[in-house]
């Protein structure tokens, strides 16, 4: 326990004092969630009746169902997009952390999304399934309570679903093969618990990136809805939004980077052990 824990605080001090690893640390974290929450802080999230709205126009419209497909594809091409960056960011941070003479790194992109996928499409059907099941009272804001009444059970299956594809991806990304597979069956009681704290940590991370976005955003969205850009202050006001925000992107990597250094100094123990 007392050195998985001195590992972490290794891995923590890896990642404030190597700058190189910030940079693509921040796209991963942008790619992986950041983006969902700059989205909702300044466009609110839209309501039943603004999807039904737009699905009856989908349907209404003489493109109809060329529309559909258009809309699916672009959906797909922004989540590949997505995934491309989370693989470059991901390959360039175990790059920086790697040791040349011990050969267990993926060298390629294509592989690091090939490990991506492989973790990323069980989870995003499982979280297709559980958006489903709890939709109608996601989109209704004033069903908030309910939610988290009746619909955490679910929430806290997806969650376990999500540490476990965590861990699972952290060892593919470093080990291949059986190697990885063999590494995860005969050390998941160590690594599950360690996907767990790095999975709190990032969500914890995200829900104060939220609050903070939105106490800056709300003053500002009512000057713009006022006057627009057209009064000095609120471009000040609107140029330090931005800058905060990147400030957060770069913290959140400088998070993503102590993962992967904890990850990476993990799994290079057990191999020494």
């Amino acid at each position: 326990m007392r050195g998985w824990l001195s590992r972490g605080a290794f891995a923590a001090r890896v990642a404030m004092d190597r700058s190189d690893l910030w940079l693509p640390g921040a796209v991963v974290a942008f790619a992986g969630a950041g983006w969902i929450v700059l989205l909702l802080t300044v466009a609110p999230a839209p309501g039943t009746g603004d999807a039904a709205s737009f699905g009856l126009r989908m349907a209404a419209s003489p493109w109809w169902p060329w529309n559909l497909v258009v809309l699916t594809l672009a959906i797909l091409s922004g989540l590949l997009t997505l995934l491309v960056g989370i693989a470059f960011g991901e390959v360039a941070i175990l790059l920086g952390l790697s040791d040349p003479a011990v050969p267990m790194l993926p060298r390629t992109v294509p592989r690091a999304m090939a490990v991506l996928l492989g973790v990323a499409l069980p989870v995003t059907a499982l979280v297709l399934l559980v958006l489903w099941a709890i939709g109608p009272d996601l989109v209704d804001a004033v069903a908030g309570e309910r939610l988290l009444a009746t619909g955490w059970p679910l929430l806290v299956l997806l969650g376990a679903i999500v540490v476990v594809a965590q861990a699972f991806g952290a060892v593919g990304l470093r080990l291949r093969g059986r190697a990885a597979v063999a590494a995860f069956r005969g050390r998941w009681a160590r690594l599950v618990p360690q996907a767990a704290v790095t999975f709190v940590a990032f969500l914890a991370g995200q829900l104060l990136t939220a609050t903070l976005l939105g106490l800056l955003w709300q003053p500002l969205a009512v000057r713009l809805a006022d006057g627009g850009l057209a009064q000095l202050t609120t471009v000040f006001l609107l140029l330090g939004f931005v800058w905060i925000w990147l400030v957060l992107v770069v913290l959140a990597g400088i998070g993503q980077a102590w993962t992967s250094a904890w990850w990476s100094a993990e799994l290079a123990a057990e191999e020494r052990a």
